[in-house]
């Protein structure tokens, strides 16, 4: 094993057939990864997945559920999500050697994630917003891979990385979890939204560049707090003062 990182988790949202839910265990295990989470998959049998495991079946026996992506994410630091399919929104989607290395550049405990999308559909706009970058396998015009043999991709990647440049030097905090950069996120959002943010339906991806100009390295737990602390302080404002500042040019707070 070359990668000297905690593997990352890989996640797999809405699988719909067990034979790829077991194949991707079976990946999973030759290259070192040992966490698997299912998102609201579709009824499957457990056997017919342990048979295409091979020697992946202890990770399927160790699978973790979850009802939703944001839940499957929570504790995960850094994430990756997979998207093939055309998309009407502006997607600003890297190659999967370049993804992964935001992986190996983060210290060697940080939990991270792989995430792949239902085989037919993939990913929803909204799943894809709740990710941290977004990467893409090149093909063909007419290429197709299944859902395992993409995995396997990202994973190998990640096994012949070496060490990261190590961009996370703040010695006296560890980094924002999902849950944790998430709330930040959502508060931005809801401000956004009361100051009548336009166009109202662009304001996802617009989040999603917000999410992207934070995301040049990780974000630690001590500027979560600081970022959380501030816009909490800017929804508390009553909303006169808030206005007056804005049109005067202030900055509520300082001199």
């Amino acid at each position: 094993m070359l990668s000297g990182n905690h593997p990352p988790v890989v996640v797999l949202v809405r699988p719909q057939m067990a034979e790829n839910i077991g194949s991707t265990a079976r990946a999973m295990i030759n290259f070192g990864a040992k966490e698997l989470r299912l998102v609201d998959p579709k009824p499957y049998d457990p056997a017919i997945a342990e048979r295409l495991a091979c020697d992946g079946r202890e990770i399927l026996r160790a699978v973790r559920h979850y009802p939703d992506l944001k839940a499957a994410l929570a504790d995960c630091i850094f994430t990756i999500a997979t998207s093939r399919r055309p998309r009407r929104i502006k997607l600003e989607a890297i190659k999967p050697h370049e993804a992964v290395q935001h992986l190996l550049n983060l210290p060697v405990s940080a939990q991270t994630a792989l995430v792949f999308g239902a085989e037919q559909s993939g990913l929803s706009n909204e799943e894809l917003f709740l990710c941290d970058i977004t990467s893409t396998i090149p093909v063909t015009e007419l290429g197709s891979l299944n859902l395992s043999q993409a995995v396997v991709v990202y994973l190998y990647e990640w096994f012949q990385g070496g060490p990261g440049k190590a961009w996370f030097s703040d010695v006296h905090s560890r980094l924002a979890t999902h849950a944790e950069k998430q709330r930040v996120y959502d508060l931005l959002g809801k401000l956004l939204l009361a100051g009548h943010y336009k166009p109202r339906q662009r304001l996802p991806e617009f989040m999603r560049r917000v999410k992207l100009l934070f995301e040049e390295r990780p974000m630690s737990e001590r500027e979560q707090r600081i970022l959380l602390k501030a816009l909490r302080y800017l929804e508390n404002l009553p909303r006169p003062q808030s206005l007056t500042g804005i049109q005067a040019g202030l900055t509520p707070g300082l001199p």
